[in-house]
């Protein structure tokens, strides 16, 4: 039995492995570090269910999901949320209602776990660890067996707030067979995501570099406002310090930011379209300072830019059930799905190939990780001395520097 020909038709979200009776699939690394399920024939008794499971495959973009009902700009009110959040922190306010009224929350938190940083799903059950599933993870996460676990919730008559990724939030209704009252689900718009190989491969990379050992790492750090820029974690010498790190000169961001690092069904996701797989989908609301400046304090509106703004979108009566329940914690204007999509291309269609990928990825798989951050330095040229600059200069300074890197 075959549950993929090329590897563009799985996205590694491990239904079929939860499904299966016999316990006969197991997840198989490739060569680039994405994981792909291989069925044990000795084990399996041909019942079919892991096809039947896999939702990636079987639906196209028309046949799922649903409609927005509603669009919002909207940021929490709490500022500490927000702080550790990657934009708004809409979904730490969603989350922490649930908590609040008896729920649990499951979602992606990068660990430090022997000596490694991985990203796995996990369960929230109180206020205190809703910090570790908060910001964005550029690496699929490890579903390990939080499918069993949401089910075992919700016959327990828990309400369960599942977040992840459009094909993990599928993977799970798929995998569930039903509908339960007691679910609520946030999708996260996905430009794509990397592998855990390749991100720790990099950071092996940073820390042979700087003779350090890196224990933590955001994504999105906001200390200086909202934006791309990274800060990390690392102790040397038995003394435990935090880098900022400004994304240009981060070679795994690029490869991010650039797609290059994508699994290779990310070019082909179904899910990045106007039709919704979770009740309520949220992102960066990006270009929002153009698109829809009247919402912004600087301009008589209610909502701080500087902290981070996110969109929401509301795509089933539970959706909005989950939505009113928090609205009296979040600063929110009325938006339109069109104004969103404008900066945000996955809200209508997948990721493009680089042109450049195949090169790169066959290279890493050749030489390994070191070969290619010295191709991105290599690439960047004279305008890296520009990114130092930029690293550390004041707003002020920021777009004067970033007109000249046009030129």
């Amino acid at each position: 039995m075959e549950l993929f020909t090329e590897k563009k038709e799985c996205c590694g979200c491990a239904a079929c492995v939860s499904i299966c009776p016999k316990a006969a699939i197991s997840m198989i690394k490739d060569e680039t570090g994405s994981y792909f399920p291989k069925i044990d024939e000795i084990l399996c008794i041909n019942c079919g269910a892991c096809q039947k499971v896999c939702d990636f495959q079987k639906k196209d973009e028309n046949q799922f999901g649903q409609k927005v009902i509603k669009a919002y700009g909207a940021a929490s009110k709490d500022e500490s949320l927000k702080r550790k959040s990657a934009s708004g922190g809409m979904f730490a306010q969603l989350a922490k209602v649930c908590l609040e009224n008896g729920g649990v929350v499951y979602g992606a938190a990068m660990l430090f776990e022997n000596d490694k940083l991985v990203v796995r799903h996990i369960q929230v059950d109180n206020i205190n660890k809703l910090h570790l599933i908060q910001g964005s993870k550029y690496v699929q996460s490890n579903i390990g067996d939080t499918y069993h676990k949401v089910k075992k919730d919700l016959l327990a008559g828990k309400k369960v707030l599942f977040s992840g990724t459009p094909c993990q939030v599928a993977a799970l209704k798929s995998f569930l067979k039903k509908d339960y009252e007691n679910l609520y689900t946030v999708d996260i718009i996905c430009h794509g995501i990397s592998t855990q190989q390749f991100f720790q491969d990099y950071i092996d990379l940073v820390e042979n570099k700087n003779k350090v050992k890196v224990t933590s790492f955001i994504f999105r750090d906001k200390s200086v406002g909202w934006g791309l820029d990274a800060r990390y974690k690392y102790k040397r010498k038995g003394k435990v310090k935090s880098k900022r790190l400004y994304y240009k000169l981060s070679s795994f961001y690029n490869y991010y930011e650039k797609a290059i690092n994508h699994r290779e069904n990310c070019y082909y996701c179904k899910y990045s379209c106007e039709s919704r797989v979770g009740d309520i989908t949220l992102g960066d609301f990006w270009g929002v300072e153009k698109n829809q400046p009247d919402c912004l304090c600087e301009n008589g509106g209610t909502i701080d830019e500087r902290a981070g703004v996110s969109f929401c979108l509301i795509n089933s009566t539970r959706g909005i059930e989950l939505f009113d329940r928090a609205s009296e914690f979040i600063d929110y204007v009325s938006s339109d799905f069109k104004i969103i999509s404008m900066q945000n291309d996955n809200l209508l269609r997948p990721t493009a190939i680089p042109n450049n990928r195949k090169s790169i990825m066959e290279l890493y798989r050749n030489e390994g990780y070191e070969a290619i951050d010295k191709l991105y330095w290599k690439t960047i040229g004279y305008k890296k001395f520009y990114y130092f600059i930029l690293a550390k200069a004041p707003r002020t300074l920021k777009k004067k520097i970033r007109t000249l890197l046009k030129k």
